[in-house]
């Protein structure tokens, strides 16, 4: 199964999108970031797609040059104040690392991640070790969920018999451990 499918099978992760709203300014469309207080270009942000909240929910789609999102429902004409999101983009080194583990540390892993309060989508930093071939050794994530930061080492064997260990350390102090042998 690749990375694509993996995050589809899992549950909605918080935090995965960066919403906000749209506004006409200057003959271009401007997506104000309600998080972060920003704005960029809609058309810069929606090339890996965009999401409309439209009669309640939100639908997918692409951006199309004219200022309209093209859906599964239609075509839809983006007017000031919409409600837009864009997903998160995940970085090369931490999309490699995901992808790189066997199916049941990686569900293991997002399943405990969500128990202790952290998206996938919360990763600021990821050393990934196996993009340099090694068999064995220590990954590195850093989370922040805006409440906690968490620093994860994950120890790796990689060869006939695979396996994953995960241990956290939160800012506070606290720690926890996770394995997937085999």
């Amino acid at each position: 199964m690749n990375i694509e499918e993996r995050l589809q099978y899992i549950a909605e992760q918080p935090r995965a999108y960066v919403q906000g709203t749209a506004e006409f300014v200057n003959n271009e469309w401007v997506f104000f970031d309600e998080e972060a207080e920003e704005a960029a270009l809609v058309e810069e942000m929606a090339q890996q797609g965009i999401e409309l909240f439209r009669y309640g929910h939100w639908l997918s789609g692409r951006w199309q040059e004219n200022g309209t999102i093209a859906t599964d429902l239609g075509i839809f004409p983006l007017t000031d104040g919409d409600r837009i999101r864009f997903r998160k983009q995940l970085t090369y080194a931490y999309r490699q690392w995901l992808a790189s583990l066997p199916n049941p540390s990686f569900f293991q892993y997002v399943q405990w991640l969500n128990h202790l309060g952290f998206s996938l989508y919360d990763c600021l930093y990821c050393y990934n070790g196996l993009l340099f071939a090694k068999s064995s050794g220590v990954n590195f994530m850093i989370y922040d969920n805006t409440e906690q930061i968490a620093s994860v080492h994950h120890y790796y064997e990689r060869g006939p018999m695979p396996a994953d260990r995960f241990e956290i350390t939160f800012n506070s102090g606290e720690r926890a451990i996770c394995a997937q042998i085999g």
